[in-house]
């Protein structure tokens, strides 16, 4: 059967590891992993090789691995690779000094990029640690979350690490998510459920089940505790979200779909027209939120939202903005 690989790894490569290792050289093995001619770690498929090799192999590899990784520079041409092939067969025979090291290499990553789209040793050393048992740090969550979202990695690569993910809820690093983050351990339970069925809703368009659950789930809460809690956080995502332009995380944008259109079934008050308007004229970059927080305003009660299409229409100069406004308005 062959093997499924990340979307830069060369067939051949991942044939050839494969035969290696079907031979039981592991001297050549390593070798051939340890001295690559690119700088590049190994993808989905060498590694899936490596996860499959019985545990006195992985025993076996795993000292030469270590050996790398303690000897060899971090900033060399190899990098991290000793480290990262380490992760790979560290399965049942991991040890606490690896765990950490994997740690601040996710982290540095973390703190260098906004999404990976060929970087393996990310779902690497993350599945490394989760089957030691270990937490993966939030900003790690945040960026594997995005890493999926994205860019074109394989179900078979993403899903043994983004199912048993444990929170947060939202990706942290963006102003309103920080504080929705801050905000939800004193809010109570029924908060839980209103952020999770936030998750859930359609930027473009919720449906009749989602209004009905939306209610359903905001009723124990009540109308003005909902708006007290909803309105800063929007009023703070009308500034942008955590991208370099100012661009909303791909993983919470749904949320911020969610909370909009919440706020609209509400009913209307002057503070939730204005941060609705804003949403729309205030965000630095167009996104699907600016179409979503127009139809927001539409679908509020008693066309209490007209009059802020109107000015909106009258000061925004997206094109795509503005036919969306004046299709609300003529609706």
């Amino acid at each position: 059967m062959k093997l499924v690989t990340s979307p830069w790894e060369s067939a051949a490569r991942v044939d050839y590891i494969g035969e290696l290792a079907s031979k039981g050289d592991l001297a050549e093995l390593s070798r051939a992993l340890l001295l690559a001619e690119d700088s590049w770690h190994e993808g989905f498929g060498v590694t899936t090789v490596l996860r499959g090799l019985s545990e006195a192999d992985r025993i076996a590899l795993a000292q030469s691995f270590l050996e790398q990784a303690v000897t060899t520079p971090a900033d060399s041409g190899v990098g991290n690779r000793g480290l990262v092939l380490l992760a790979a067969v560290s399965r049942d025979i991991v040890d606490d000094d690896w765990c950490e090291a994997w740690e601040a290499l996710l982290m540095k990553m973390a703190d260098r990029f906004w999404s990976c789209g060929i970087s393996d040793e990310l779902w690497t050393c993350s599945q490394a640690l989760l089957d030691a048992g270990r937490h993966i740090p939030e900003p790690v969550v945040a960026l594997l979350r995005r890493s999926a979202l994205e860019h074109a990695w394989p179900t078979e690569c993403v899903t043994p690490v983004l199912d048993r993910l444990r929170g947060p809820v939202l990706n942290p690093g963006e102003p309103w998510a920080d504080a929705l983050l801050a905000d939800l351990p004193s809010l109570g339970d029924p908060w839980r459920g209103v952020i999770g069925h936030a998750l859930l809703a359609p930027v473009a368009r919720p449906t009749r089940a989602w209004d009905r659950r939306a209610l359903a789930l905001t009723a124990p809460i009540g109308t003005e505790e909902i708006r007290r809690a909803v309105t800063p956080w929007l009023d703070l995502a009308a500034s942008g979200g955590g991208r370099w332009d100012g661009g909303y995380d791909p993983y919470n944008l749904p949320a911020l779909a969610g909370l909009t259109w919440l706020l609209s079934l509400l009913p209307p008050h002057p503070a939730s027209i204005r941060t609705l308007g804003d949403l729309v004229e205030r965000a630095p970059v167009r996104t699907p939120l600016t179409g979503t927080a127009v139809r927001a305003l539409a679908r509020a009660p008693q066309q209490a939202g007209r009059s802020e299409l109107e000015r909106l229409c009258g000061c925004v100069r997206h094109k795509v903005t503005q036919r969306q406004i004046r299709e609300a308005l003529d609706a």
